[in-house]
C-alpha cells in the first residue's frame, strides 16, 4: 500500500493552482463538500471550532473523498503540530512563524526521526504503507 497522495501538493509542486474549501468542522458537510471539484478542505482549528475530539472524523471524510486535509493549527506548539499530524491531517498549516528558529520548531514537530522529534505513531495516514516514517517525511 502507498501512502494517500496529497492533492494539494502535488498540484502545487507541478506549478497549478490548488483549489482548497473552508468553513466547515462537520463530516456531514465534508461529504456534500467532497462532490465538488476541489483539491482540498481547509479545517481552522486557530479560529474555527475544530479540535482534537472531531479531527479525525474530519480527516477520515476527506480521505474518503480523495481531498487532502488541511488543517490550520492553533499554534506552533511541538504536541499540537504532531498530534494533528496523528489524528490523519494531510497537512498542517501552522500560524505566527516569523523567523527560523520557529521554523524550524514546526519540521522538528512535524517530522520523523532523524529529520525531526515527532513520535513513531503512524497515524491512519501510515496503516499498511511500508516503510512510512521515511516516506511520510
Amino acid at each position: 500500500m502507498r501512502i494517500r497522495p496529497n492533492r494539494v501538493k502535488e498540484r502545487l509542486a507541478a506549478g497549478q493552482v490548488a483549489t482548497i474549501v473552508a468553513g466547515t468542522n462537520e463530516p456531514d458537510l465534508i461529504d456534500q463538500l467532497g462532490t465538488l471539484d476541489v483539491d482540498g478542505i481547509w479545517l481552522e482549528g486557530e479560529h474555527g471550532g475544530v479540535d482534537f475530539a472531531d479531527l479525525g472524523n474530519l480527516t477520515r471524510a476527506c480521505d474518503i473523498w480523495g481531498k487532502t486535509s488541511v488543517v490550520r493549527v492553533q499554534d506552533n506548539d511541538y504536541a499540537t503540530i504532531y498530534r494533528t499530524l496523528d489524528r490523519g491531517a494531510q497537512a498542517i498549516v501552522v500560524p505566527h512563524v516569523n523567523n527560523r528558529r520557529e521554523a524550524e520548531a514546526v519540521v522538528e514537530a512535524a517530522k520523523f526521526a532523524p529529520v525531526g522529534k515527532r513520535g513513531m505513531f503512524t497515524s491512519r495516514q501510515g496503516f499498511g504503507v511500508e516503510d512510512y516514517l521515511k516516506t511520510a517525511n
